[in-house]
């Protein structure tokens, strides 16, 4: 189970790729010197700039000595121009990125954020709306070191008291933060949201095949909350009431639920160390109509991902053993209210269309005696 998660800052909170972005091509043009030039000469004080032995000033003074070019007007400019990049960063930080970290809080998850950063960099984190969000913060340029080294990674599950199979560390991937992190035994993903934005030659890293890859920021969350599950065939009547009841479904007698599951078509319900916490029902008629008739997933175990693979297994099983060359099936189901964007996601269609008129249902109860 996931206790922690880690993040990377930049391309993954926020992106350097919005408003005025200045990068060395950018300054090199401010100085008239040739860009191969510069970045060897620039390049060459980024450890130093990285974990504290440079301030961005001294950083960009030495790297204008080392060109022949000292200049305080030039510090000045270049240091100003990094600066309101750096503002247009974090004046844009997306709402996504804020509600992710509240999210998680919400969930009884801690946040932890590692970043490799200049001190201009290192400000404006502080400053920013995202800092209050962490439950702790590791700086390279504070710390001395910086990522992959895994002391950064080791402090945090030090203060936290969570083992590496309880961590999740979300950074796009430079840095080898990802291989740090799955070296220490923490599960690791690829944030992949900002990669459209960027380009070369300043997109840190390639896309990893051998990491999870997460489209947008509240991914993270259904990652965190992703649960080991056992795969089973069998719920009980009591079993199936209880889950009912606490999604606040209506309820049955125990021998009416009994006949119900006896006659099911294909039941899985996913359990955990023993206790049923997701189920899904399909019943077929053995021609063209197939009903899904649930798809449960208990409360403390919403928002992890087990509907979505309940209905992967469902539409595997039609597949599988229903679909027979040749064969149209109509596949039907009712969404409980506020769920049907999640039915949307495979492939089914909201009723009325221009085509079909109202789902439609009836409950019918037994006529006292």
């Amino acid at each position: 189970m996931i206790r922690a998660v880690i993040f990377d800052m930049f391309e993954t909170l926020v992106t350097l790729f919005t408003g005025r972005t200045y990068f060395s091509e950018n300054i090199a043009e401010d100085l008239g010197v040739p860009l191969t030039e510069f970045r060897a000469a620039w390049h060459a004080t980024e450890d130093e700039r990285t974990i504290g032995k440079y301030t961005m000033e001294e950083g960009f003074s030495e790297t204008l000595r080392k060109l022949n070019l000292y200049n305080e007007d030039w510090v000045e400019l270049v240091c100003r121009k990094r600066r309101e990049a750096l503002g247009d960063t974090f004046s844009a930080v997306p709402e996504a990125s804020v509600q992710l970290l509240k999210d998680l809080k919400a969930h009884g998850i801690r946040t932890a954020l590692i970043s490799n950063c200049f001190s201009d960099e290192r400000a404006m984190i502080l400053q920013s709306e995202l800092y209050p969000l962490f439950d702790t913060v590791r700086l390279s340029f504070e710390q001395g070191v910086k990522k992959p080294d895994p002391s950064m990674y080791q402090s945090i599950m030090e203060e936290f008291g969570v083992t590496p199979a309880e961590c999740l560390y979300i950074g796009d991937g430079g840095s080898h933060e990802l291989q740090a992190a799955r070296k220490l035994g923490m599960s690791a993903a690829q944030a992949m949201w900002f990669r459209p934005g960027m380009f070369e030659p300043h997109v840190s890293c390639p896309v990893f095949s051998d990491f999870p890859h997460l489209e947008k920021q509240a991914d993270v969350v259904t990652e965190a909350l992703r649960i080991d599950y056992e795969v089973t065939d069998h719920i009980t009547p009591e079993e199936y009431m209880q889950m009912r009841r606490e999604v606040g479904w209506s309820e049955f007698p125990l021998e009416q639920a009994a006949e119900g599951l006896k006659n099911t078509t294909f039941l899985c319900c996913l359990r955990r160390e023993g206790e049923p916490i997701a189920l899904a029902r399909v019943l077929w008629d053995h021609g063209y109509v197939v009903y899904i008739a649930d798809i449960i997933v208990r409360p403390p175990y919403q928002k992890g991902g087990l509907g979505r693979d309940l209905m992967n297994r469902v539409i595997g099983f039609i597949e599988g053993t229903i679909l027979k060359p040749g064969y149209r099936v109509m596949i039907s189901l009712q969404s409980a209210k506020g769920k049907e964007e999640f039915y949307e996601r495979f492939g089914f269609a909201p009723r009325p269309t221009p085509e079909h008129g109202c789902g439609m249902h009836r409950w019918m109860e037994a006529k006292s005696k």
